[in-house]
């Protein structure tokens, strides 16, 4: 046998298998396609949901922090911890005063209490990630299968095509254009949850971290006047707005995500 006979035979079985495998995977990849379309409007319900019922009463969470600290200055640790697990707000923000009025009976352990309101942090950050990692998934995967699903029914339709079989021609191009749609209305769903997600948590984040500081950082906030920005004139909030900003540039190695230096740890 020479070397031109085994490459015809190579290519006529590479063809063959590739043939076989790419068929085979086309009903797993459409059944995968309606399951990502079926979640997809699911999300998207719930995404819809979420974002009527988000109220985010910034000012109010401000005013009952500096209440809170107030007390808890004062060692009035009850009503403290009250007016935080009664916090009004997001979901994320308002479960994250929920937790923090469980920290009561280590208040006194400043090291303790430290460690705890950091690990709740990350707790809830990994929360957020994770609330986000299937709308990201399916933004990737939802364009990958419909392209699958696009390209699997062109073999049998180019053989259709050779041999004159004009219906079977059709009915594998309808497949492969369903497919793409399906992929890209997947994808599109995914991508704007995604995104506006990451928008809603990442501003939960920040007034998370913003509250702790409030509640436990070194910083005298009660010194502070005009640090609540709710009532007013436009001028007069602009004012307080200046103050406000004043305040938080004068907050000695704050940096976002890092409790330990809401502590006041150099």
């Amino acid at each position: 046998m020479d070397i031109g006979s085994a490459l015809e035979i190579f290519k006529s079985g590479a063809q063959s298998g590739i043939y076989i495998i790419s068929t085979n995977l086309l009903y797993p990849v459409i059944i995968i396609l309606f399951i990502l379309i079926g979640w997809s409007l699911i999300a998207l319900g719930g995404f819809l949901y979420e974002w009527h019922a988000r109220k985010r009463d910034f000012m109010s969470l401000e005013r009952a922090a500096l209440k809170a600290r107030a007390l808890l200055k004062s060692n009035e640790l009850e009503d403290a911890f009250d007016i935080l697990g009664k916090g009004c707000s997001n979901s994320f923000v308002h479960d994250f005063l929920s937790r923090l009025s469980e920290f009561r009976a280590v208040f006194q352990n400043k090291k303790l209490m430290e460690v705890k309101v950091e690990k709740l942090l990350q707790d809830f950050e990994t929360a957020m990630t994770k609330r986000l990692e299937k709308s990201r998934l399916v933004t990737r995967a939802g364009p990958m299968l419909g392209l699958m699903g696009t390209l699997i029914p062109m073999g049998p339709a180019l053989l259709a095509l050779a041999g004159g079989d004009v219906k079977t021609l059709a009915d594998n191009l309808i497949i492969a254009f369903g497919s793409t749609v399906l992929g890209l209305a997947t994808g599109l769903i995914g991508h704007t949850i995604s995104m506006v997600r990451s928008r809603w948590y990442e501003q939960d984040m920040s007034d998370m971290e913003y509250l702790s500081e409030i509640l436990f950082g070194a910083s005298e906030v009660e010194g502070v006047e005009g640090l609540e920005l709710g009532g007013g004139g436009e001028g007069e909030k602009r004012d307080k707005g200046q103050k406000l900003r004043q305040y938080l540039n004068k907050v000695k190695g704050w940096k976002k995500g890092k409790v330990g230096e809401v502590f006041g740890k150099k």
